[in-house]
This record gives structure tokens, sequence and C-alpha cells, in this order.
């Protein structure tokens, strides 16, 4: 297994039809981890494994599949502890090259995995990652047994949608 960075690209166009398939397992390093803390405000992040096969399955049009791992600590939003949660992400994304003859996606296959229109050939590793955990990991993490609470508001306080129309009553 590898050590991934960061700032880790695939050249696409390197995955041609005499090589159709890329293999990538690894670990990103401390650096990374640190910026997905930061980006994302998690208490802690480690253990994040990318293991992929990247298959050209057409001109200028590529298929990844695989799966991504990361064991993430949040705070709680109601106490404030940590909360921890491992990922597990199966990935299926499709990657087509914009180009002369790929200029509009005509159609959507609703059913098909998520296609996503690159601007160049480089994919980044990195972003991929960020952002597969920024979309998958738990956006209101909350302890087992936490009082329940509401985070935006009081229950003890009744609000009438029409208290602030009020002003304009005269």
């Amino acid at each position: 297994m590898q050590i991934l960075k960061f700032d880790k690209n695939i050249d696409l166009l390197s995955i041609n039809n005499g090589n159709p398939r890329f293999k990538l397992i690894g670990m990103l390093d401390g650096d990374a981890c640190l910026q997905l803390k930061n980006r994302f405000n998690f208490l802690n992040i480690s253990e994040v494994i990318l293991s992929v096969i990247i298959i050209k399955f057409f001109e200028d049009s590529w298929e990844l599949t695989g799966n991504l791992q990361a064991q993430i600590t949040q705070s709680c939003v109601v106490t404030g502890k940590p909360v921890k949660e491992i990922l597990d992400i199966e990935l299926e994304e499709r990657y087509v090259l914009q180009n002369k003859s790929v200029s509009v996606i005509n159609e959507i296959n609703v059913g098909a995995p998520h296609i996503e229109v690159l601007e160049t050939s480089m994919l980044e590793i990195g972003e991929l990652i960020a952002q597969i955990i920024g979309v998958e990991a738990e956006s209101f993490p909350k302890i087992k047994n936490a009082p329940e609470a509401q985070c935006f508001g009081s229950q003890d306080k009744k609000v009438n949608p029409f208290d602030k129309l009020a002003v304009f009553k005269k």
C-alpha cells in the first residue's frame, strides 16, 4: 500500500486501450489528514484508505470503482463530546473529458452512477477523497443517549410564525 499525498494526481489519458486498467491502493499521509481535519472542522481523521480501479470504457470516458475507508472524530452537536465514526464507502464514479465531441451531455440516466465532466485529464485524488468524506460524514453527529435538544432554538418558547408581521399592523 502506498502513501498518498493530498496533491496526488492521475492523468486519465495515461489509462488507454493498451493499458485499460489502473489500480490504486493507498493511505493518506499525516499532512493530508490534517488538511481534511481543518477543512471539515473534525476533531480527528485517520486511517483514510482509498482502494480503486479506474477503467477506460470509451473514448475520453473512465469509470472509477472501489472503496474509501476513514475513521473520523467529530464533536457531538448536543454535548460537545467526541463522536467517533467509521466510514466504509463503496465508490462508483464516471468521468468524461470535456472536448469537442462531448460538449454537452444530452441524456441523463438517473440509474447510472454520477458522471462528472472534467476540464482536464488530471484526476485530483485528494479532492476526490475530500468531496466524498464531506458528503458521507455525519452532518450532525450525536452521541448515543444524548438528551433530545433542538440545536436551533428552545423547546420552551412557542414561536408564532406571524409575530414578525405584527410590526406592520396598525
